[in-house]
C-alpha cells in the first residue's frame, strides 16, 4: 500500500476512538502503517463519492480509497482497515470531523461530530457463502462512535440499519479516526478454518455515509475475497547477508562483473 500524506491539521481535528484488547495489535488509525504483513489483501476503491458544486473540489470524508484485510490465525481474528482519503466521517471534507461548511448548511445538510446523527461506517460479512449477511461491524446509523459494535445482521436491506443482537465475543480492537480499523475476534466461532497455512473466504460489503448530509454521496464497495495466514519457518541459513568484491577489483581487462544469486522468497534486492 502507498502511504498517503495527511496534513497535520487533519490529525489535530480528527475524531479518535480506540479500544484494544489485551494481546491484540494496537491500531494507530493509519491503515497503510498498520497493515504491512505480507499476507494482507488490499482492495482498491475508485474516487466515486459525489459532491455538490458548492463544495469547490473538496473530497468527502466518506471517500474510501483502499480496504485492507488480514487474517491472524494465531490470534484467531480477522482485521480490517478502511483507508480513507481524508478523515473518516468528515462529510463535507473541510478537515474538521463534525465541522459544518456554509455550503453544507445552505443545502440543509449537517456534518455530525463523532459519527453521530445518521452517520455510519460499517462492513458486513457472509462467512458461510449462502448470500446472506451473517455479521456486521462498525458504527450504525442509530448511534455514534462510542457505540461501535459487532452484531448479528438483522436482515434490513440498508447496512447502516442492519445491526441486530450484539456479539461481544467477536468484538476485538478497533480504531475510529482518521481511518477506520476493526477486528473480528474468535473468528473460528464464525467460520471453520485450519490454524496452519490458513485460508478464509467470504463475501463483504462496506458502507460509509450519512442520510443527513444533503448533496454529499455515500461510498459503497462489495466483493468476495480470500485471506491467508501462511506459516513461515523463519530459517536463515540460506539467506544472503552481504556481498563483497576482492582487492583486485576492478580488473582493467574485465571491467564488467556479473553477480548471480537466488533468494528463497520474492523480495526486493539492491546492490550498492
Amino acid at each position: 500500500m502507498e502511504l498517503r500524506t495527511v496534513p497535520t491539521l487533519l490529525f489535530r481535528t480528527a475524531l479518535v476512538v480506540s479500544v484494544a484488547a489485551a494481546g491484540a495489535q494496537a491500531f494507530t488509525g493509519n491503515v497503510p502503517a498498520d497493515f504491512t504483513d505480507p499476507d494482507v489483501v488490499v482492495v482498491s476503491d475508485p474516487m466515486d463519492v459525489g459532491m455538490p458544486v458548492q463544495a469547490m473540489g473538496a473530497t468527502s470524508g466518506w471517500e474510501i480509497q483502499n480496504a485492507a484485510f488480514e487474517l491472524d490465525a494465531m490470534m484467531d481474528e480477522l482485521r480490517v482497515g478502511l483507508d480513507f482519503v481524508g478523515i473518516a466521517g468528515d462529510a463535507d471534507g473541510d478537515g474538521f470531523e463534525g465541522g459544518n461548511s456554509a455550503w453544507l448548511l445552505g443545502n440543509g445538510g449537517w456534518d455530525f461530530a463523532n459519527l453521530g446523527g445518521t452517520e455510519s461506517i460499517c462492513i458486513a460479512f457472509d462467512f458461510d457463502g449462502n448470500f446472506a449477511w451473517d455479521v456486521i461491524a462498525g458504527v450504525s446509523s442509530s448511534t455514534d462512535a462510542s457505540g461501535f459494535d459487532v452484531a448479528a445482521f438483522n436482515g434490513m436491506p440498508l447496512l447502516p440499519f442492519g445491526f441486530g443482537a450484539s456479539m461481544p465475543a467477536h468484538m476485538g480492537a478497533y480504531m475510529v479516526g482518521p481511518d477506520f480499523e476493526l477486528t473480528i475476534s474468535n473468528l473460528s466461532g464464525l467460520v471453520n478454518y485450519s490454524p496452519v497455512n490458513s485460508e478464509v473466504c467470504f463475501f463483504y460489503a462496506v458502507f460509509s455515509g450519512s442520510y443527513a448530509d444533503d448533496g454529499v454521496g455515500e461510498d459503497y464497495m462489495a466483493g468476495e475475497l480470500c485471506v491467508r495466514d501462511e506459516t513461515r519457518t523463519g530459517a536463515t541459513e540460506d539467506v544472503v547477508s552481504g556481498f563483497g568484491l576482492e582487492a583486485n577489483y576492478p580488473n582493467p581487462f574485465n571491467p564488467t562483473t556479473s553477480i548471480r544469486f537466488n533468494m528463497g522468497e520474492t523480495a526486493n534486492a539492491e546492490l550498492a
